[in-house]
Formats: C-alpha cells, structure tokens, sequence
C-alpha cells in the first residue's frame, strides 16, 4: 500500500557528476562513449572462437570464459562511472555486420559478464532478454512496454543495479534511445517544485504486469526517490505505478499524479538522445539515470525488426540499499514461473 516515507528527504541539490544535464553533455566531448581498440576487437573475436569451439551453453560462459585482458582496467573505470560517475556509458566499436545475432549475443554476454552477475528479468527465467515488437497489447495486463513498438517513457528498470543493452538492429523509423539523469531531475524539482519532492519519497504501488512472485498481490510498493548512506538512488516507472490502480484498487492522489507528471516533463527537458548504432552497448545503472525510447516503426518482417538485447546485472561493488529496497525485489530479479504468459 502506499504509505509515508521512511528515509530521509535530502533538502540540498546534488552536487557530484550524477546532476549533469543533457545540455551540458551536448556542449563537450562524448565522453562516455568507450571506443574498442583493434587489439580489443582481436580478443573478442578470439573468445568468441572458443567460446564456441568449446560449445557452451550462452548462460553457462563467464568472465574468465571471455578472456578479454585489455579491457581490464576499463571494465574497472566503467564500473566506477556507473556507480560514481555519470551512471552511463556507451561501448563503441564493434562491426555487428560481422556476426550473426547468436555471436553478438555471446560477445554482448560474454561483456557484459565483466561488468556484473545477471538476474532474471521475466517470468520465463530469462538472463539474456530481447527487447522487440512482439505485437502484444499493453490492455493485457501480463505485458511489458518493451514488447511493443510503443514509446517507453523515462524510467528505471525494475530489477538489477544496472541494465545492459546491445543494438543488433534499429528500427527502420523511431526508436531513438534517451537518457536524464535522476540526480538532475531531483535538482530541478528542489528549484522548481519543492513542494512535491517529499511525495516522491512516499511509498507508490507499482504494477508487476503478472509476473510477481509466487503467494504475493499483482502489485509492490516503494519510493521514487531515497536518499541513504550519503546518496541519492532513484527507481521510477510512471507506466507501472498507473497502471497499478487497476491491481490495488488504490487510487492516485492529485498530488501524486503532479509529481509524477513533473518528473517525466523534467526528465524530458534535461535529457540527451544517445545514437544506437548496430553493435554498440550502452549500461545504464538504475539508480541514477532513467531511460527512455521513442516510438518506432519496422517494415513488419520480425526477423529483421528493431532488436536489441538485454541484460540486468547486480554489480560487486555497488551501493547499499534502503530498507524499502532492499526487500529482495531489486537485486533478485523476478521469480520464474512454470507456465508464464
């Protein structure tokens, strides 16, 4: 159920590299775009070879199973970024038109098993998802807004520190991807709305779209914002927390529907369009950074729509959690179910 909030509510703007703005971003250098050296694309090419050669199960590979040893400092300088820097990074350079979607899926896995631990991220119990048209139907209340070709909205996935994609394909028209900074976002609301920044502390129920686990309601409750052990974590989804009302019988109060609505104008107004080129990766830590995609249209052949894959990953060396977080539902995923939808 909703309910007052039970941390403490940060009344000064944050000041760290977390608060940047996408027009501050656009006036400097790419700086979070992570270019693939030639000697780097070698390596990926040679664990790839034995990756295969070796004929493991995509989900069974790991970091020492991907060797890939000159990127060893940078996986180190990437994880700081996500959980202290910017909470975004962009890894350039590989050629998707040299492999097959099976091979960028394992270079994608195989990367991203550097970087974090991957957690299910759907009732099917699924490590590596794809993010496509399905052609499903958000009226059915068992799908998610990434099965459809329909804008996104800013937010945060659900599960997992951060979220991991891979561009195999973009779509013929739309899909751009779009990245605000939660820290930014809060900041702006201190300025210019401070009278809702306590709401976004309350307790908000949010949708599971019936994939929650099992004996639990078809809905959770939890913060948009919380400020815990010297920082500022955001988890946010408009979508879900609407569409939650359905479940719960709980109903929106005005104030609460002006401070979601503020957030998601703000997070427009701060944001930067991050380019997706076939083959690239971008890692987006949940905390820190919402996310967003356009509306997007294909040619209606779904072996060669917009696809992209996706990962959720738990990382080493990431923050502690408040109480109403870390209940288990952010870090482990969502419970498989024997016969989902």
């Amino acid at each position: 159920m909703t309910g007052a909030a039970s941390s403490v509510v940060l009344t000064t703007p944050v000041q760290d590299a977390s608060a940047w703005t996408g027009a501050r971003l656009r006036a400097g250098p790419e700086d979070w775009v992570w270019n693939l050296a030639p000697a780097t694309l070698s390596e990926i090419d040679r664990a790839l070879a034995s990756v295969k050669q070796a004929g493991r199960l995509l989900e069974s590979v790991t970091r020492d199973d991907f060797a890939l040893p000159s990127l060893s400092a940078e996986f180190a300088r990437i994880a700081d970024a996500l959980e202290h820097g910017r909470g975004f990074v962009q890894i350039r350079g590989l050629d998707a038109r040299r492999y097959d979607a099976d091979d960028l899926a394992i270079i994608f896995w195989g990367v991203s098993a550097h970087l974090g631990t991957a957690i299910s991220q759907n009732a099917r119990g699924d490590l590596l998802g794809y993010v496509r048209d399905e052609g499903r139907d958000m009226a059915d209340g068992r799908t998610r807004l990434y099965q459809t070709s329909l804008r996104q909205r800013f937010h945060t996935d659900i599960g997992a520190d951060v979220v991991g994609l891979c561009c195999v394909r973009p779509a013929r028209e739309g899909g751009l991807s779009m990245v605000a900074s939660s820290a930014a976002v809060y900041n702006a609301m201190l300025e210019r709305y401070p009278y809702l920044v306590g709401v976004l502390y309350d307790r908000f129920n949010l949708d599971w779209r019936g994939e929650q686990p099992p004996g639990e309601p078809g809905w959770y409750s939890e913060p948009v914002y919380a400020w815990h052990d010297g920082k500022l974590s955001c988890r946010f989804s408009a979508t879900l927390i609407e569409s939650a009302q359905r479940v719960s019988g709980e109903a929106l109060t005005p104030v609460q529907r002006e401070a979601l609505q503020r957030v998601e104008e703000l997070a427009e107004e701060l944001c930067i369009q991050v380019s997706f080129r076939p083959g690239d990766m971008q890692f987006i830590s949940n905390y820190r950074v919402l996310h967003d995609r356009t509306a997007f249209r294909d040619d209606g052949d779904p072996q060669h729509g917009r696809l992209l894959y996706r990962v959720w990953l738990t990382l080493p060396e990431a923050r502690s959690l408040p109480e109403e977080w870390a209940g288990g539902r952010v870090r482990s995923g969502i419970a498989r179910q024997e016969r989902p939808a």
